[in-house]
Formats: C-alpha cells, sequence, structure tokens
C-alpha cells in the first residue's frame, strides 16, 4: 500500500499488554473504514501533547483482526516512556500510515522471512493473515532472538498447524557469537526462494542484508524494515 500522508486518523487505546521480558503490545479500536495491508507500519502522536522519540511502528495485528496492535520493544525516549504508560480510552492519531518499501508478502511466490526479536512484529500481521484467509504460501519464518523467549510463539505455532506450507525456525543467539549464528542461519537457508524480508534491528538487518547477498541473492529480492533502537 502506497504511504498516506498528512492525515488524522483517530485512535482509541483499547487496552496494552506485556509480551516476553521487555516488550509490549498495544491495542486500539481500528478506526472505521481503515485499511491497511500486512506489514504496513503507521506513524502516530498524542492528541493533547508532541512528544519526541521514535513514532514509527509496524502493525502486528493482521488485516483480518477487528483492533489495531503494535509491538514495540520498552524504551526510555519521552514519547515511549508515554506510549508505555497508556491507558483504555486515551486518545492518539495516525499522521501517516502504508507501506514505501514493498514490504508485502505475494502469496503466490516463495518467501522466507528472517526476524530479529521484536522485528517479528509484522511477520506476526502476515503469518495471521495467511492463517485466517487459509492462504497455501510456501513461507519460511526464521526467528533470531537473545534469548528462547520468543514473542508469538503460541500463536505462530498454532496457525504453523494449519499451514502445511508454513515452517518456522527459531534461533537463540545470546550464546552464539556472529560466525556461529550467520553458520546456524545458513544452514536453515537450504531451499532458494523468490523473495527475503528481514525485520529487525538496524545492525541485524544489514549483517543478514549481506549475509543474502553474499549466497547469491539480487538486491531485487531482498526487502528490508529496519526498527529503530529509542
Amino acid at each position: 500500500m502506497p504511504v498516506t500522508k498528512n492525515v488524522q486518523v483517530g485512535l482509541t487505546v483499547l487496552r496494552t499488554q506485556l509480551i516476553g521480558d521487555n516488550s509490549m503490545s498495544v491495542y486500539f479500536e481500528r478506526p472505521i473504514g481503515f485499511q491497511f495491508e500486512a506489514g504496513d507500519w503507521i506513524d502516530i502522536n498524542f492528541a493533547d501533547t508532541n512528544l519526541n522519540g521514535g513514532k514509527v511502528y509496524s502493525l502486528s495485528s493482521s488485516p483480518t483482526e477487528s483492533d489495531l496492535a503494535i509491538s514495540f520493544r520498552i524504551g526510555i525516549t519521552p514519547f515511549k516512556r508515554q506510549l508505555q504508560s497508556v491507558k483504555p480510552g486515551d486518545k492518539l492519531y495516525i499522521s501517516q500510515y502504508g507501506n514505501d518499501y514493498g514490504f508485502q508478502l505475494n502469496d503466490k511466490r516463495s518467501s522466507v522471512l528472517i526476524a530479529g526479536g521484536i522485528g517479528v512484529a509484522p511477520f506476526r500481521s502476515m503469518v495471521k493473515e495467511l492463517y485466517d484467509k487459509k492462504v497455501r504460501a510456501d513461507v519460511q519464518l526464521i526467528y533470531l532472538n537473545k534469548t528462547d523467549d520468543f514473542l508469538f510463539k503460541t500463536e505462530l505455532d498454532i496457525w504453523r498447524q494449519h499451514l502445511p506450507q508454513l515452517s518456522i525456525d527459531y534461533i537463540a543467539t545470546k550464546d552464539l557469537k556472529r560466525k556461529a549464528r550467520e553458520q546456524q542461519l545458513n544452514k536453515l537457508l537450504t531451499k532458494g526462494a523468490n523473495r527475503y524480508y528481514i525485520a529487525g534491528a538496524e545492525a541485524m538487518v544489514d549483517a543478514t542484508e549481506h549475509l543474502l547477498i553474499n549466497r547469491g541473492v539480487a538486491v531485487r529480492d531482498i526487502r528490508i524494515d529496519s526498527f529503530g533502537t529509542y
């Protein structure tokens, strides 16, 4: 979906939820008529104050779900601290939204999704949509996380049982040096795909993109979603 700019789409907080050791999700009432695609992001602001810090978040909810959700690492910027303390009924708004880097699945092409930590958020949206629509797409999700506290793992494993062409591999990286981590990733990248998607912290995204290029993957077949650490 192309980026829609200079809007003021109202959001009302429904609830918050801690996920994992240092991450959380915020759920909003979905605005009437608001349409988006799995992999899209939103730029959000508070209705009554203007704070510094990261304001762009990939949607972790699927277009098939009734609520909107964002999921993120707990942070220290003024904006993040305010976002982490929202209560049901609080008001925010979307100032722009969409997707300007082609970060959307084509269910007629084989895809490899590589997530680092909270970078699994947009992939949660994609896999949930596949599950709800019963799409038999050839998708491999490789999820790297520092510990074995993999976000959304219970949901992902349930959806995998109903999607025979979806495979999921989890890699805990805390005790792995970079070379060992890359070796594990290379072992899992055994079959070629039409397109590769990488989401996570900037350093992880850059390293994984270079690994894919070194394997012969064309740059045009790689899509990235780089998450800021704020």
